[in-house]
């Protein structure tokens, strides 16, 4: 009788792998989708001090999405929502800085910004961030000064200010920021487990200005 046919014989696959390889195969595949990940798609950050309240607290740690860098300038990157937007939350590193900082994208390039009153104006029109508490002030710096001349935000640079304006360092004294220097988009809020969630592009609109300020 052949061995197929015999109820009390149970074939032996020796293809078959063994169950601690099959493990450590797995445990291989995932570390190698970490690692990728890790290189070319998100990374953590951990925001480091005040100067983002009160949206972004000390300690708290952000995932970063590092397509905005890699393929968000190209046609298929905006087609995706990857490029980078005003009011998005980035990460970079200044070469002269030790270590990454978290802003916010207040202008574009090829837009002129200024600082009237408290307020900053983009191509004259003033710009009314939905994500800051209602009595928020701005006040200038070396680079861009409350009632001073307004400023271009060349090609391929941004300007970026901190949530909490009155303690962060930002375009407003150390300049535009370049887009080589920008690591990634903040899209995930990952610890504490009480603040998980995700991270969206901060809103705002646009208000006429009753004079030309330019």
């Amino acid at each position: 009788m052949p061995e197929e046919a015999n109820p009390f014989f149970e074939p032996v696959s020796y293809d078959k792998k063994h169950p601690i390889l099959g493990f450590l195969q797995t445990i291989v595949v995932a570390t190698s989708v970490f690692i990728v990940l890790y290189l070319f798609v998100i990374t953590p950050n951990q925001v480091d001090g005040p100067s983002m309240l009160p949206n972004f607290e000390d300690g708290q740690i952000l995932f970063t999405n590092k397509l905005s860098q890699w393929i968000g300038h190209t046609d298929f990157g905006k087609t995706l929502g990857l490029n980078y937007g005003r009011g998005d939350v980035i990460i970079f590193q200044a070469p002269s800085e030790q270590k990454a900082i978290i802003k916010r994208i207040i202008a574009l390039p090829g837009e002129r910004i200024a600082l009237r009153e408290g307020f900053f104006y983009i191509d004259n029109k003033k710009l009314n961030e939905e994500y800051l508490p209602p009595s928020t002030y701005t006040s200038g710096g070396a680079f861009l000064e409350d009632g001073g001349e307004s400023v271009l935000v060349e090609n391929n640079t941004y300007f970026v200010a901190g949530d909490n304006r009155v303690v962060s360092r930002d375009s407003r004294s150390i300049g535009l920021i370049a887009r080589s220097w920008i690591k990634g988009k903040a899209f995930l809020r990952f610890f504490p487990l009480e603040d998980f969630g995700i991270i969206t592009r901060g809103a705002y609109n646009f208000s006429e200005s009753s004079s030309v300020i330019f």
